[in-house]
């Protein structure tokens, strides 16, 4: 079996200003795909399964990067050319082949890491795109199945020409490598036991926040249960609901109850995605904050009458993760108005021209800053600052600055590294010797959960704005609930 694997993930936040471009992405080619690029996603998952059934992998092309702004046509078009050129013209020992090969060297199956919630300039359904020309390149009879996040957006073009999909079944996503060894199962599925996949797909009228719908808490609980119920029953291989991403302004917003299974019992397939869809809108009215969440001015009254340290707070408005700039400040100056807090920690405002400023100046200097952005105006806040330390983490460069006692990691670039408390720590900050850490963040990793006495949203302003009402959607499918209280669905 020749199976050729890639990963193109991008999960884009149409509201953020700027634009991603080709040279924002992390690249791969060739056996690099396979190695170190691999790690902690679900191409690695693919590789594995796949290696172990002694298929002969085609590595193509890897592409990943920091959620963020819309994608530049440019960018997407060249990923995706580049990628349908591999998987046309493979370089078996290195030496180009033209697209005309033997039998023997054919493509047998695609196995596809992906987002799911692409968004590019002229293309609102980039990976219905990316599939639909791998099918032009290969085919109508080879077998295609994606790994996606469980924040994808499912289109009608994706389920066309998808054979099989598996989704994170967990948020925060700790089974990203497992889903895709359930992507490549699929594909094996197809393949060994020459067997004809299908999808059954319903899409509920719903915008939905990843904050509102972690899988530890009801009902998304006993939702992925009923997932993995299906996955037993005659017929059915993966079932699964993805949410969608609110973020963006995407005429194929909405969450969905996607199932593959044996084409021979495509009825049952079908009835399975249509009953899942039920269960998750008859429990619409159940999805709340998983974490307490009050307005940014409470959420710190909370803390500080809090005797057990460390208070985490996740300043959701403003989260890298989800494609938010990363430099709004309206909370940190909240922040540094109190007084009720002992050397409170705020992880992390990108700026680079602020970098800039703190590392020409170097440890120990004092400097002027226009950090950051406010939500509203755009204005900087501008305030003195001493820089304690200069160094790297995630390879980022990070810039450790005191503003009026409230310690502020700046950062060169946009990025997750505090998602993990260990990063800090390499940073030479102990987060447990902070009364109050505050998180560019949504939902908490499982380490900062571990760490932390007790957790808060605040519901700040910016591109990852919790109240979804206030964005300011043009493209969204209306009504849709929960903005819309007509929004009516029926199975």
């Amino acid at each position: 079996m020749r199976i050729a694997v890639a990963t193109i993930k991008h999960e884009t936040n149409t509201f953020a200003a700027g634009s991603t471009e080709y040279d924002d992405f992390e690249l791969a080619t060739d056996e690099e795909l396979l190695g170190s690029f691999a790690t902690g996603r679900s191409i690695a998952g693919i590789r594995d399964v796949l290696l172990a059934a002694d298929a002969d992998l085609v590595p193509t092309i890897g592409a990943d990067t920091i959620p963020g702004p819309t994608v530049t046509d440019a960018a997407f078009e060249r990923l995706r050319d580049e990628l349908l050129d591999r998987i046309a013209r493979e370089r078996p020992d290195g030496v180009e082949v033209a697209p005309e090969r033997s039998d023997g060297d054919r493509i047998d199956g695609v196995c596809l890491d992906l987002h799911g919630s692409m968004h590019a300039e002229s293309y609102a359904d980039p990976e219905g795109e990316l599939v639909a020309s791998i099918r032009d390149v290969v085919g109508p009879d080879v077998p295609i199945t994606a790994a996606l996040d469980m924040h994808a957006t499912i289109t009608d073009r994706l389920v066309e020409h998808l054979d099989g999909a598996a989704g994170y079944r967990t948020a925060p996503h700790t089974d990203v490598v497992e889903t895709g060894e359930r992507a490549a199962s699929l594909l094996l599925e197809s393949l060994q036991d020459d067997r004809d996949l299908t999808l059954g797909w319903e899409r509920l009228p719903m915008l939905l926040a990843g904050e509102q719908s972690e899988t530890e808490a009801e009902p998304m609980a006993s939702l992925i249960e009923r997932c993995r119920a299906a996955d037993e029953q005659e017929g059915i291989l993966d079932a699964n609901y993805f949410l969608g991403f609110p973020w963006a302004d995407s005429p194929h917003a909405g969450c969905h109850a996607l199932v593959t299974g044996d084409a021979g019992d495509a009825d049952a397939v079908e009835s399975t995605a249509t009953d899942l869809a039920a269960a998750f809108w008859d429990r619409r009215d159940e999805f709340d904050f998983t974490t307490e969440a009050h307005d940014p001015a409470t959420t710190l009254d909370e803390a500080a009458a809090t005797a057990d340290r460390p208070v985490v707070v996740a300043d959701t408005g403003d989260i890298p993760g989800a494609g938010g700039s990363e430099d709004v400040v309206d909370f940190l100056e909240v922040i540094v108005d109190r007084t009720d807090f002992e050397a409170p920690l705020v992880a992390v405002i990108a700026d680079a021209d602020a970098y800039g400023t703190c590392a020409a100046a170097g440890t120990g200097q004092a400097v002027d800053l226009a950090l950051g952005q406010r939500a509203e105006s755009g204005e900087p806040y501008r305030t003195e600052a001493l820089v304690e330390g200069l160094a790297s983490a995630e390879g980022v460069a990070t810039a450790r600055i005191d503003v009026d006692g409230t310690t502020v990691l700046v950062t060169e670039e946009r990025t997750n590294l505090h998602r993990d408390p260990a990063n800090l720590r390499d940073l030479g900050i102990e987060p447990t010797d902070r009364d109050l850490v505050v998180l560019k963040s949504g939902y908490l990793s499982p380490a900062w959960k571990d760490l932390a006495s007790r957790r808060l949203f605040a519901l700040t302003r910016g591109n990852t704005d919790q109240v979804l009402s206030k964005l300011p959607y043009e493209r969204v499918p209306r009504p849709i609930a929960p903005i819309d209280e007509e929004t009516r669905w029926s199975a």
